[in-house]
């Protein structure tokens, strides 16, 4: 930390006044205040610029600003040095956060801050230099800030949830629907249950209603879902394919006996909603929702889990049927990295992908219907 507390001291304990030569050759001395001044954002800019941040975004952001201040006070770093921020004033700031934080956590301080300087119509000043401090904070991750691989959700698991459920109690029904849908469209949560219960909060341009669920378009019954808000495609929406499944798991049937038990009908009403003991309407809000699939799991002695882990099963069950992965990605919306890192976590599948190449088919055929078995917890 010396040698961070020097860089610190060398950068702002230096003189005030810079010389600047002029056109005629001559040298003035120039505060610097006296930097060229950027046109503010007109209003109706700033209305429309902000919405290129979710609301939660802008939220972390503020928060990840303040702290910049606060750091930046600690510092005695003075006003006008702060916006635009320099780039060495910016790898100070990581090389302090180095070591204390994850690499992810301070890459999204530097968004924080990048965000707020398009906001201020401030110039970026990053360049290579935070590029390799964000590197080295990167590989100072301290162990306790590494996150743990999440678990997927399994095929079992979804079974020990449908007998767990009350196939009659509304809120339970909609859970199960929620879990099978979730999982076979390896949907994230957030985009089919809210984070408020109340249904005076219902978004339909973030949140799907009964409209947005397509009819019937194959013998089985497959439908499509209209995703209005994603984290990728934001207000664009995506299309996400429910198919039918065989047993219990499947997902068709548990929407179907959602939308009677909890009459959802009109085409405005909030898909993943459901009727009280009162009859009031109420929305199935994430934590309502984990709480009650891990408190049915814990049943069965099952770490607690989030709801990232069911986008995470559905994938991996996927991967384990031998679904093309091009076509598991696309179904899944996946980005290349991130659904490359799920694929090589999951040392299984190379196991399943070639261990059979030598057997005769026959052999393998035999193989593959033991390991159906028991991927459905037969």
């Amino acid at each position: 930390m010396t040698d961070i507390a020097n860089l610190v001291d060398n950068l702002y304990n230096r003189r005030k006044v810079r010389q600047v030569q002029d056109t005629r050759g001559d040298s003035r001395t120039t505060d610097t205040s006296d930097l060229p001044q950027v046109d503010p954002i007109p209003a109706v800019v700033a209305n429309t610029l902000a919405n290129a941040w979710a609301p939660a975004t802008r939220i972390r952001y503020d928060a990840n600003v303040k702290g910049f201040f606060t750091f930046c006070d600690k510092q005695k770093v003075a006003i006008h040095d702060r916006l635009p921020a320099g780039e060495m004033l910016l790898a100070t700031f990581v090389a302090m956060l180095a070591g204390t934080c994850s690499g992810a956590t301070i890459h999204n301080k530097i968004h924080a801050i990048r965000a707020w300087h398009i906001q201020q119509n401030q110039p970026w000043r990053a360049g290579t230099l935070l590029n390799y401090v964000l590197k080295g904070a990167e590989r100072a991750t301290p162990e306790k800030s590494k996150q743990a691989r999440r678990p997927p959700v399994t095929i079992h698991m979804l079974q020990e949830l449908h007998l767990g459920l009350d196939k009659d109690d509304p809120q339970d029904v909609a859970v199960y629907a929620a879990a099978t849908i979730t999982f076979y469209g390896q949907l994230r949560l957030g985009e089919l249950c809210t984070k408020w219960e109340a249904y005076s909060t219902f978004n339909n341009r973030t949140h799907s209603t009964r409209q947005d669920l397509k009819g019937p378009h194959s013998r089985a019954g497959s439908r499509i879902l209209v995703i209005p808000w994603t984290k990728v495609k934001r207000t664009r929406g995506e299309e996400v394919a429910i198919c039918r499944q065989t047993g219990i798991t499947d997902p068709i049937a548990a929407l179907e006996r959602d939308l009677q038990v909890n009459s959802i009908t009109s085409a405005d009403l909030a898909l993943m909603s459901y009727v009280t003991s009162s009859g009031q309407r109420k929305l199935l809000t994430i934590s309502k929702f984990m709480k009650r699939c891990n408190a049915i799991w814990a049943r069965h002695n099952h770490p607690r889990f989030t709801g990232h882990c069911f986008r995470i099963g559905g994938t991996t069950y996927y991967l384990l049927r031998k679904v093309d992965p091009d076509i598991v990605r696309t179904l899944g919306r996946w980005s290349s990295s991130a659904f490359l890192r799920y694929w090589r976590q999951l040392d299984v599948l190379a196991t399943i992908h070639t261990e059979l190449l030598q057997l005769k088919p026959r052999q393998a055929a035999r193989v593959v219907a033991a390991l159906d078995t028991e991927l459905d917890g037969g």
